[in-house]
């Protein structure tokens, strides 16, 4: 049997490579990658090098493969540049044409910051108000992606956190910091929900297999602080969650959104992927301590 074809756009990042690794499964699957081609790639999966900022480059590549489906996971995330709109929304249109051209469904990886995280709680019929210029790079993605005219999904996320088969990079400064010895200085007003990069990569490829379209928003069921957050992974990694820090973001005199969470109702609604809280997924991680370095675990 024949299985149908999914580029994954950032296949080496955290997430992208998440994807990567759960659409083997049902899926013939082309990857792309920039700056990291894969360490060890797996024989039956298809590494291309791309930059989504070259338009004909991914539409060239986009009709040579002609998937079914895209998931777009590519992105520059704050403290990797400040080409934000190069990378983030004008690569996303790039993409979301060259997708619509051949047919092909897209899934488009969004975040938490298009809104200006005033008032929490956000649905999908929200307006977005971005206030940092990579929220507003990725605002700019998702008009990007509705001009395009395709069948799409936009995913809107949050704090993406894990630590297979490395600590992504909201859980390794953290934890990386405190072995060290040092405190960790985390804001206890800025509210996320954070999501586990195996369930949020599961709900992806869920969705390529849906005709759902739109703005669906996917995150965990839990709303923590920062603070709140950096404890539990302290404590989690066996460090004491007394070297958190409170800090008070308004304090900080940095820009940033407060209150970002997420009503992700329709998505526990329609996905059969579980979204489970920081505290589930923590206690579940506990108690399969001894596989947590294996297969993947199934929440």
């Amino acid at each position: 049997m024949i299985q149908p074809r999914i580029l994954v756009t950032g296949g080496s990042g955290y997430l992208g490579g998440w994807v990567v690794r759960l659409a083997r499964a049902g899926w013939s699957v082309t990857v792309t990658y920039l700056t990291h081609p894969p360490a060890d790639p797996d024989p039956v999966t298809s590494w291309r090098w791309l930059d989504a900022r070259d338009g004909p480059a991914v539409r060239a590549l986009v009709e040579t493969v002609r998937p079914a489906v895209v998931v777009h996971t590519a992105a520059l995330n704050p403290g990797q540049g400040q080409d934000f709109d190069a990378v983030n929304a004008e690569g996303a249109g790039h993409v979301a044409r060259a997708a619509a051209a051949v047919g092909a469904r897209l899934i488009h990886v969004s975040t938490d910051v298009v809104f200006d995280g005033k008032k929490g709680g956000y649905t999908a019929a929200d307006p977005l108000s971005p206030i940092t210029p990579y929220g507003r790079s990725k605002a700019l993605a998702e008009g990007a992606v509705r001009e395009a005219g395709g069948e799409a999904v936009i995913v809107r996320t949050s704090l993406i956190y894990g630590w297979r088969p490395t600590a992504a990079r909201q859980v390794s400064w953290i934890v990386e910091a405190a072995a060290r010895g040092g405190t960790v200085r985390l804001f206890t007003d800025e509210r996320r929900c954070p999501v586990w990069v195996e369930s949020l990569a599961a709900a992806l490829v869920e969705l390529a297999g849906l005709a759902h379209t739109g703005v669906l928003h996917v995150a965990g069921t839990q709303a923590l602080s920062r603070y709140e957050f950096g404890r539990r992974l302290l404590r989690f990694h066996g460090l004491d969650p007394a070297l958190a820090v409170l800090v008070s973001s308004r304090e900080s005199g940095l820009v940033c959104p407060l209150d970002c969470t997420l009503d992700c109702a329709r998505a526990r609604k329609l996905l059969r992927t579980p979204l489970p809280g920081v505290d589930e997924v923590l206690a579940r991680c506990r108690r399969d301590a001894a596989d947590r370095l294996g297969p993947v675990v199934q929440l």
